[in-house]
């Protein structure tokens, strides 16, 4: 018999396993991918409710990342309640919800959803990259930061955890945890990219990590491939963007930034938030392609 996380039909639990690798990547094109895998595990299966679940957060991250497209959100709000109906204790439907509501800005629900997430099963799939994502865009970088042992330790072998937990860290001005948390993260990327060595995000992000770590030639290579990987793709080049800017790169980082913009990625009040485009703040071209309240009012310096 099917537990609430299974299902009797393998095929279609095995289309879901393959499809959270590709949904990890977050690039638009494995979303897609992985969206399409969580949709066929789905029809094999109405009652799945872990896919009915993942069919939300994908689509949610979508509506969020790429695309406003108001089909996406009533498909994520329609996923999201389909699995709550099969099996509302479900740490996964509670993160389901949870990036329904971050994807329109509801973050401080988002928070209350992945903590209830955390509190069933820490090891919930990707329960405390939401959680990190969450308190970062709600400003809230001290709770952020107090979560950085207890993420690392549930999150195995996912790289997107150390992101928002690093422009927390960024933000609060804690510099010897913050290096010593992306010591952590570019061993992680670099065993991940043994593995996967397609990964455009995850070569991003470890191009990121060595641009911090002062290894200009490496992060360069790496940035470039990644680019090269997923030319069009908009979270590659918001991330390349930050890499040239803490290249001091600045023509290449606002080119960067055009095109994300012009690919789907909108995101004024994270793009403000993040430290790692503080190279930019003032600069009147990022004011037109982020507007909003100064940088310093949304990432005050630790006290």
């Amino acid at each position: 018999m099917s537990t609430p996380r299974t299902t009797e039909n393998p095929q279609a639990f095995a289309l879901f396993l393959r499809a959270q690798n590709y949904a990890r990547r977050l690039t638009r094109q494995d979303l897609e991918f992985a969206l399409q895998m969580f949709s066929s595990a789905l029809t094999l299966d109405p009652r799945f409710a872990l896919a009915s679940a993942a069919v939300a957060s994908v689509c949610a991250r979508l509506y969020y990342n790429f695309e406003r497209d108001a089909t996406l959100l009533e498909r994520a709000r329609a996923a999201a309640d389909r699995a709550s109906s099969l099996h509302p204790n479900l740490p996964e439907v509670q993160v389901a919800q949870g990036w329904v509501h971050y994807a329109t800005g509801g973050y401080e629900e988002a928070v209350r959803r992945v903590r209830k997430a955390v509190e069933i099963d820490p090891r919930c799939e990707g329960a405390y990259y939401l959680l990190g994502s969450s308190l970062f865009a709600a400003g809230r970088y001290d709770e952020a930061a107090a979560t950085v042992e207890p993420a690392l330790a549930a999150s195995g072998d996912d790289y997107n955890v150390y992101i928002p937990l690093l422009n927390s860290l960024g933000a609060l001005g804690r510099a010897d945890l913050q290096a010593a948390v992306r010591v952590r993260m570019i061993r992680a990327l670099q065993q991940h990219l043994e593995r996967t060595p397609g990964d455009a995000r995850a070569r991003m992000h470890l191009a990121l990590q060595l641009a911090n770590e002062g290894r200009i030639d490496a992060s360069l290579r790496e940035v470039r491939l990644a680019m090269s990987l997923r030319a069009g793709e908009a979270t590659v080049l918001y991330n390349a963007a930050c890499v040239f800017c803490l290249l001091r790169r600045r023509e290449d980082a606002l080119d960067a930034l055009r095109r994300s913009r012009d690919a789907g990625f909108q995101e004024a009040d994270w793009a403000r938030r993040d430290p790692d485009l503080a190279f930019l703040h003032g600069d009147p071209e990022f004011d037109r392609l982020y507007p909003g309240d100064p940088p310093e009012r949304l990432a005050p310096p630790a006290a």
